[in-house]
């Protein structure tokens, strides 16, 4: 059964129009026309949208393979988004408007590709694991996982502190990657742990 004849059969089970669903989850009929038709494939929050309403869980509507693609080009987009902020450092002591215009572009990316944090809950919801998540599992263990996330954290100590005059915030930022990348080693060996 196709994605649209799932969709098609909820809202005829709960004996709804087309019209009063698109009033009730804030997406066009149109487009929920058009999804039922497969004409068109909604994205992974519009079909959230759809199961909140429904009140059935999103694995209900959707199989992982169906939304995998998206959910990888996301979560590389949300993984990938501290390399514009290392260039942002760069044009600092050049120009401080272009640093901040790069660091808000950044965000704002950011937040559309993950809708505020949204896109973790719906994963969890599907088991579907970050790719980031993935390689981290099959090439680190935890050991090594902590110790190159506490080593690139006091390089960046080091290189701020050392050179404060030339590359304090480049140093900083290089810290800055460290305790994220040890935020993620937590997320990823110790979040499950009681």
């Amino acid at each position: 059964m196709s994605l649209g004849e799932r969709l098609k059969n909820l809202r005829d089970d709960k004996e709804i129009s087309i019209q009063e669903l698109a009033t009730n989850t804030k997406i066009s009929a149109n487009k929920i026309y058009n999804f039922e038709i497969n004409n068109e494939k909604p994205n992974i929050f519009q079909l959230d949208k759809l199961a909140q309403f429904y009140k059935v869980s999103l694995s209900d509507i959707v199989n992982k393979e169906e939304v995998e693609k998206e959910l990888k080009i996301r979560s590389w987009i949300a993984n990938l988004l501290f390399i514009p902020a290392i260039f942002s450092f760069e044009f600092m002591n050049k120009n401080i408007y272009i640093s901040i215009f790069i660091i808000a572009i950044m965000y704002v990316i950011g937040f559309y590709s993950t809708h505020f944090g949204k896109m973790t809950k719906i994963m969890e919801q599907i088991h579907f694991e970050n790719p980031l998540v993935s390689i981290i599992k099959k090439y680190l263990n935890r050991r090594r996982s902590y110790i190159i996330s506490f080593t690139i954290f006091a390089l960046g100590i080091i290189m701020a502190i050392i050179n404060y005059k030339t590359s304090f915030g480049f140093g900083i930022l290089i810290a800055l990657f460290g305790f994220f990348c040890v935020l993620a080693s937590l997320m990823v060996w110790d979040s499950n742990k009681s």
